[in-house]
């Protein structure tokens, strides 16, 4: 299961990259409604933001650092999206030195922004730490000409297999899940290769899926809701394989379909995450 989201890039100008990405009707990271449509998710549409602008942070150091992201002020989150389907990319580092980056950027379809991210950054780790800087050049320049195909279609990933269990539960209040990271899940072997840590796309749905099983009490959602924003991200320590995640997540504000809940993630009773995410309930 490939974890790639560009398909290609465009062009870069100065601080600034353009890209696309394709996705098949058999994408594996979607969803299926109830009706068995195919949807991207948002969240992992963020991810193929934050790629892009990966892309163009190696090829100016030369493909010796990969940016690692560590907070983000703001990521709004449109509806997701039918595939198959083409979104373009856009990102800009409006903050850079030698060791840390800030940028923002955004995913459009028909020229609507569907994703926005304002001000997300982190630090750059030694690509060779991660993976073989000579695959990272060569797949560089494959996108930045003939391009990749979209993912190859396989069966869906199960979003339910983030949480392992329900150790407490207060219906419409909180909630708390763990979830047991094997050697073996499917992001690892891109995420990365020589170093695998556990994607933010992957940290974002295991929080969703909990939030899920939170709401899923209240008879009106049937735990049927869609992320509308995250704010105020912060990553303190990389989640690995072998780590027990616990998620903790407690519902702050609500407003009519709109909620606000507050989620951390504890490894070995450690905050190694916070931030606050906006829900959408669905009827």
């Amino acid at each position: 299961m490939r974890f790639l989201f560009v398909s290609r890039i465009h062009d870069i100008q100065g601080q600034k990259i353009r890209g696309q990405v394709d996705f098949s009707a058999g994408e594996p990271w979607r969803r299926e409604d109830s009706d068995g449509n195919c949807l991207i998710s948002t969240s992992v549409i963020s991810e193929a933001i934050g790629q892009l602008v990966s892309w163009m942070a190696l090829r100016d150091n030369d493909f010796s650092g990969r940016p690692v992201f560590l907070f983000a002020t703001s990521i709004d989150l449109g509806q997701s999206v039918p595939a198959p389907a083409t979104i373009d990319l856009e990102a800009w580092i409006t903050d850079r030195s030698e060791d840390s980056f800030i940028f923002s950027g955004t995913a459009k379809i028909g020229g609507k922004t569907i994703v926005e991210i304002k001000d997300c950054g982190g630090y750059f780790m030694p690509l060779a730490d991660l993976e073989d800087p000579m695959v990272t050049r060569q797949r560089y320049g494959t996108l930045s000409t003939a391009g990749l195909s979209a993912n190859p279609e396989s069966p869906a990933f199960q979003f339910s297999s983030l949480v392992d269990v329900v150790t407490e539960l207060v219906p419409d209040k909180s909630i708390s899940t763990a979830k047991v990271f094997r050697q073996d899940e499917p992001f690892y072997p891109d995420h990365f290769p020589r170093f695998p840590v556990t994607p933010i796309v992957v940290i974002n749905e295991m929080i969703a899926e909990a939030t899920r099983r939170l709401v899923a009490e209240n008879p009106a959602t049937q735990g049927n809701i869609a992320p509308v924003a995250v704010q105020d991200l912060k990553i303190k320590s990389f989640l690995r394989p072998g780590d027990t995640a616990v998620v903790n997540v407690k519902i702050t504000e609500s407003t009519g379909d709109d909620f606000e809940t507050v989620a951390e993630i504890m490894v070995n009773q450690k905050r190694i995450l916070r931030g606050r995410y906006r829900y959408q309930r669905k009827k």
